[in-house]
């Protein structure tokens, strides 16, 4: 954001610093949703950064791609400040916002507030970054994914905010002449689409332990009631546990293979997509930064081999 000398901020300016290893072409990131469980991958973003390590191509949906959007500006322990400063705030997600904004999180709070008032976003450090970052929503009208790419994005957030938007608990976001909502609803993990990019090596982060499988959208007449309107959105989100399952399956297979890294939590959770105990979602950031660190001498060993 140009001139943030002349702004004040309640918390300390951090500027975005310079990624000092650029992994090879070729190499993915991909990043689940999750809600409040993807500050476990905010604290792998961390380790990442730390190690100065930067992917050419980076794909999110959800959680993911707001996760990513402080990584790509290089801003370490931005997300961290997040969860300490405005995640217990109800403005940030509880049940009031869904009453008088028909939406459990609040992107304006979220997208706006916080990085004009509170918290510096580099934007110039983001633009700079020079990678292919890819954020999913889906199409209300089509049932598919619609994918922003990182210039596309801009200083409102609006494909991010779209990303996010979980049905029922959030409203339709209009952006670029589509209704949109939650890419996790039809790439919950959005690894098929790096691989019809191109990408031959995938480091994929996830928001469940091993060994979860998604089950079947139980709400179904609300859902029908809801989006009557709209068909196949409808149909897109009652075969969501289906495309996760498939797309997990095909994850694991690829690490198999050695063609992927899965990073994912190794404890038990504690933590569900609207928790606002900032000590378990610490906790959770804590040991996804971690792992992360872990990770980075495999995937190092992964890509050099």
């Amino acid at each position: 954001m140009k001139g943030e000398n002349k702004m004040k901020y309640s918390q300390p300016v951090v500027k975005g610093e310079r990624f000092t290893k650029m992994l090879p072409e070729g190499t993915a990131l991909v990043l689940e949703g999750g809600g409040t469980r993807g500050f476990y991958s905010a604290g792998v973003l961390d380790a990442f950064m730390d190690a100065r390590i930067m992917f050419p191509y980076i794909i999110g949906v959800s959680a993911g791609s707001a996760n990513a959007l402080s990584y790509v500006s290089g801003q370490k322990g931005r997300n961290r400040t997040i969860v300490e400063k405005y995640v217990s705030n109800h403005r940030y997600v509880s049940r009031r916002n869904l009453i008088k904004h028909r939406s459990l999180f609040g992107y304006d709070f979220i997208f706006k507030t916080v990085p004009e008032k509170h918290l510096f976003w580099d934007q110039e450090m983001f633009e700079e970054t020079d990678i292919n970052f890819l954020t999913g929503a889906i199409d209300c009208e089509t049932g598919s994914t619609v994918w922003f790419e990182k210039k596309e994005l801009g200083n409102d957030f609006l494909a991010t905010r779209a990303s996010c938007s979980v049905p029922i608990g959030a409203k339709i976001v209009k952006h670029d002449g589509l209704k949109l909502l939650d890419g996790g609803i039809s790439d919950p993990i959005p690894i098929e689409k790096s691989i019809a990019d191109g990408n031959t090596f995938h480091v994929i982060i996830l928001t469940q332990n091993q060994g979860y499988l998604k089950t079947p959208f139980k709400q179904k007449r609300l859902l029908k009631f809801m989006y009557r309107k709209y068909p196949n959105l409808v149909e897109a989100i009652l075969k969501r546990h289906e495309v996760y399952n498939r797309q997990l399956a095909l994850c694991e297979n690829l690490e198999r293979e050695k063609k992927a890294l899965i990073i994912r939590p190794l404890k038990p959770l504690s933590v569900d997509r609207t928790t606002r105990d900032i000590e378990k979602i610490l906790k959770l950031y804590d040991e996804g930064q971690i792992e992360g660190a872990q990770a980075i001498e495999r995937l190092e060993e992964y890509i050099n081999n």
